[in-house]
């Protein structure tokens, strides 16, 4: 059942939902010549969503934070640390979950299980493999866009979880970074925040669980709070001190005097204007220059039908031969767009790629010999046998934990790479589609005006490579002729045969992920080349149904062209109300000069 909880009800984007008003009307038009395009572009309105991360030390409340923005215990809480696993959180109309793990299987889950595969508890040392989790459910501030990511705590025993924590930062519209009335600011979370200073912008800061504090003592640590901030972060910035706990009772009990206790209003208030206000600007001002580029587009085809309705019918055709002349050079444009597409996209894999995963290849041999060396001196008192078990227990576990690493900063490093290199091939496919508009509007004297739109295009982000075949207990390389040498013999053997196994652990990964980067790079230059072409090929066929469409109705007749005039009179009306609102919603945005 969905909640309601009016207190922390997200007010929407007003000029984005306006903007998704000029959409569903353009879409409403008749033989609209762009759909395709509008509708992927209401998709991506649809499905535009603000990324807020609640970071923070363990013990510090952030699960209850989440859940008191939720309004209900969603999250398990506890007094141990999570795992290096983090939890995103969407809306969904029921609660469900689902689990994606190292081996890239995903695997729906009961969410009342979700503390098996995200906690300490349930999942020790993670060892089932966890990646991610993920949880739908029906709340306000899921409803309106947030997603939610909570992720592991940092400063506990496990490095992970504080790696874990810095690889969501960059994705994140706004941070909660979580600190507590009970425990002084850290000099965990100090060298933390000295480090996310460049994220000082979109860093909310709590200062949780004040209801443990009369007044005269919140005051105190709160000043105390806001100045190692502010040295931290080398200036002013605000804390909000909140009890997540309070906040979460006042939802469960309806209780708007308990709600302002837990002073949850002004963090809310502070961070909806964040998200809806400067986050979702930058959406609704894309979406509106993707959108008035489309209209234009459409609004010309119109004007040359109705030009084409009333042009003599030998002139049309001369020029119509024209354009379908003008057209076969753009199928060589085409082919030479892939052509340069595919070998920039070869080439990114070879340059970037290939260099970056034989450079870590090299560190990371020597490193896990070094380390396999050092856990040798720890516990080469054990047996034989168990000595050469724990020894590529550790191996491996080191190799597929750096590999892990570097695959997710990787992956972001090559996101962004390719998401520039469409940049700039759809900056060609807009010229190209330029050109053929002016080169129209000059054969058939019809104004064309361009407006110029950045890339719409996406990447879908995110792909997990299968680590290795992991089996019950692990395999030992070496003949149980080994452990049964004398054990100042044998020991030394096992070291040695554990660090020639760690090796070859860090060459097979190293050849995995070369060609996992290669799969994803040509799935995602094929997807794209394809809607680029698509896009050429939609002007085209625009540009010539509205030509052919005088030649077509001009042979039956003035009576049917006066009326498919009027037609096409209201049509460019319809258009022109459209792009005169979105001239003034952009200029209400601060982009005048749309």
């Amino acid at each position: 059942m969905e909640m309601s909880h009016a207190p922390f009800m997200p007010a929407a984007n007003p000029l984005l939902h306006e903007i998704d008003r000029c959409v569903d009307e353009a879409l409403a038009l008749r033989d609209f010549p762009h759909a395709g395009q509008v509708a992927e572009l209401k998709a991506r309105i649809a499905k535009s969503g603000f990324n807020l991360v609640v970071a923070g030390e363990f013990k510090r409340g952030k699960s209850s934070v989440v859940n008191a923005l939720l309004g209900a215990e969603v999250l398990p809480v506890g007094v141990v640390p999570l795992t290096s696993v983090a939890t995103l959180l969407t809306w969904g109309a029921q609660p469900a979950a689902q689990v994606l793990f190292q081996s890239g299987e995903r695997r729906s889950i009961p969410p009342q299980e979700l503390g098996e595969y995200v906690t300490e508890k349930g999942n020790p040392r993670n060892e089932k493999g966890v990646v991610e989790a993920w949880l739908a459910y029906p709340s306000d501030w899921l409803k309106s866009g947030v997603r939610l990511v909570d992720t592991p705590g940092i400063g506990s025993v496990y490095q992970h979880n504080t790696d874990e924590t810095y690889r969501f930062l960059p994705k994140a519209d706004a941070v909660l970074f979580l600190l507590s009335v009970d425990q002084p600011v850290s000099r965990m979370e100090y060298d933390f925040l000295k480090r996310v200073r460049e994220y000082a912008g979109k860093i909310f800061f709590l200062l949780n669980k004040t209801d443990l504090l009369d007044k005269d003592d919140l005051e105190e640590s709160v000043e105390f709070s806001s100045g190692v901030v502010a040295e931290a972060m080398g200036r002013a910035v605000p804390v909000f001190p909140i009890s997540a706990r309070l906040a979460l009772e006042a939802q469960t009990a309806n209780d708007a005097a308990l709600l302002e206790c837990s002073r949850f209003p002004r963090l809310t208030a502070a961070l909806l204007h964040f998200l809806m206000e400067e986050k979702g600007k930058a959406l609704a001002v894309s979406a509106a220059k993707n959108l008035l580029r489309l209209i234009t587009q459409a609004r010309f085809n119109s004007d040359l039908a109705r030009t084409s309705l009333a042009m003599p019918q030998e002139e049309l055709r001369r020029k119509l031969a024209l354009f379908e002349s003008k057209r076969g050079e753009m199928e060589q444009e085409k082919r030479d767009f892939s052509i340069l597409l595919e070998a920039e996209v070869k080439q990114l894999a070879n340059r970037q790629v290939t260099a970056d995963v034989e450079a870590f290849k090299e560190k990371l041999m020597q490193e896990v010999e070094a380390g396999v060396r050092a856990h040798f001196a720890k516990v080469r008192g054990l047996p034989s046998r168990e000595l050469h078990e724990e020894l590529q227990r550790h191996a491996a576990e080191m190799v597929r934990t750096a590999w892990d690493g570097f695959r997710r900063a990787e992956d972001e490093k090559l996101e962004a790479a390719f998401q520039a290199l469409c940049g700039r091939f759809n900056a060609r496919i807009e010229a190209a589609v330029d050109e053929l508009y002016r080169y129209s509007s000059e054969l058939f004297s019809v104004p064309f005006e361009s407006v110029r739109a950045g890339s719409s295009w996406q990447t879908q982000a995110g792909f997990y490579y299968k680590f290795w075949d992991m089996p019950g207990s692990i395999k030992i390389m070496a003949t149980s002729l080994l452990h049964a040498l004398p054990k100042f013999i044998g020991d030394t053997l096992i070291l040695e045969e554990t660090a020639k196994y760690g090796r070859e652990l860090v060459d097979t990964q190293a050849g995995r992920i070369r060609y996992d980067f290669a799969q994803r790079l040509d799935k995602s230059m094929r997807e794209f080349n394809i809607a680029m072409l698509q896009r050429m090929d939609a002007t085209l066929d625009g540009i010539a149904t509205a030509v052919r469409h005088g030649t077509e109705i001009g042979q039956d007749g003035a009576k049917e062209a006066d009326a498919q005039a009027r037609e096409l009179a209201a049509t460019i009306v319809s258009l022109d109300g459209l792009s005169a609102r979105l001239h003034r919603l952009l200029s209400e945005a601060g982009e005048a000069d749309a």
